[in-house]
Order: C-alpha cells, then sequence, then structure tokens
C-alpha cells in the first residue's frame, strides 16, 4: 500500500488482489479503511449428534505437538475418556475428535483441560447452528486435515460414555481408521450434520 500526503490531500493507493476485499466506514468522528482477505467457503461437521448430545472436539493453531498430547492425556487420565483421533491442518495445527456424547455443559468443563484455540471454544455462540465445527474439506489450496494416528493413554479405566456411531462411520468413509473396539457403548445412530462456514 502507497500512502502520500501532498498538499493537505491524502492520498492511498493500493491495488486489490483477487483474494481481498475492501470496507469502508464513516462516522462524524472519523473514517477508516479497511482491506482484509476474503473469507473462504470450507466444509466441516457439527459436533451435534442426532439425540442433541455433542462429540468432544478440539482444535489448536500453533501449538507444538507435545501440547496436544499432554491434553489428551490428562482428559484420558483424570476423566476417562475414550481413545483419541489426532488429525493436523498444518504444522502447528491440530484437531482432536473424541467420539464420546456429552451435553454442551459436559463439554464445556472438559474444555476447561484444554488449552485449544480461544476462537473455538466458544464458537458455537456464533454458528446459528450451535455447534462446534471441524474441517474435513479442503481450505483454498490445502487440503483435508491429515490423519496422525489415535491417541489412547489407558491410565484409567474408560468411562462408560456412549459413542457416536455416526461419526465413526463418517471417519471410516474419509480416512482408512483402524478403530478401537467400542462394543456396546456405540449408540447406533446414522445421522451426522454436514456445514458449511466461513473462515479467514
Amino acid at each position: 500500500m502507497e500512502i502520500k500526503i501532498k498538499k493537505g490531500e491524502l492520498i492511498i493507493r493500493h491495488k486489490l488482489k483477487s483474494s481481498e476485499t475492501y470496507k469502508l466506514q464513516k462516522t462524524e468522528k472519523s473514517q477508516s479503511l479497511h482491506i482484509f482477505k476474503k473469507p473462504i467457503t470450507c466444509k466441516g461437521f457439527s459436533s451435534k449428534t442426532e439425540d442433541g448430545y455433542h462429540i468432544f472436539l478440539l482444535d489448536y493453531d500453533g501449538v507444538d505437538k507435545s501440547v496436544v498430547i499432554d491434553d489428551v492425556r490428562l482428559l484420558q487420565t483424570e476423566e476417562g475418556l475414550p481413545p483419541a483421533y489426532l488429525f493436523t491442518t498444518k504444522k502447528g495445527n491440530y484437531h482432536v475428535i473424541f467420539l464420546s456424547k456429552h451435553p454442551v455443559k459436559e463439554i464445556y468443563d472438559l474444555m476447561r483441560y484444554t488449552s485449544i484455540d480461544a476462537n473455538f471454544h466458544d464458537s458455537p455462540i456464533r454458528s446459528k447452528y450451535r455447534s462446534w465445527v471441524l474441517r474435513i474439506g479442503g481450505k483454498g489450496k490445502r487440503k483435508r486435515p491429515k490423519f496422525l494416528g489415535i491417541l489412547n493413554i489407558k491410565t484409567k479405566p474408560l468411562s462408560d460414555f456412549p459413542i457416536s456411531s455416526a461419526h465413526k462411520q463418517l471417519l471410516s468413509q474419509l480416512y482408512k481408521i483402524n478403530h478401537p473396539n467400542y462394543g456396546n457403548l456405540e449408540d447406533g445412530l446414522k445421522i451426522v450434520k454436514l456445514q458449511e462456514y466461513q473462515t479467514k
């Protein structure tokens, strides 16, 4: 961006890229010009289950992998959560999926054990679907998240949280995963809501 002041006149020159847009704001006291990247539309899946519960999703931006593993270990040892599915979207960014089902209040209680991205913590408030969403498709030039493996730290007997069969099936359709045996904890339901959302 080129900015000049000539004889009391402010001159701003900027060639918009195809990925950029702008916004002008004018009030009685100020005027402003904002240039920002256009939002990208992504495809994701909802945490919400067919019967109104939520599976437990985590989203980390700009962290070392050890932070994620420590959080998962704490959740599994303290709360007995089931195996965690670990994904990466790019270096330093991770997704974690627990297929266990919880009411909303319990999800927020479990999040207190983690160092997840602050924007993800309260993202349902900004969503018309009132759920947490993780990406399953591409994002611009980036491909869908890459499956890294299953984290299963058996230092405490697992709690008997019900497991979302529908979300398990979705993961099977997208990735080659050798799932743990959840036995009769699976709920047998089949519907996962897919959503389109905008992100930077």
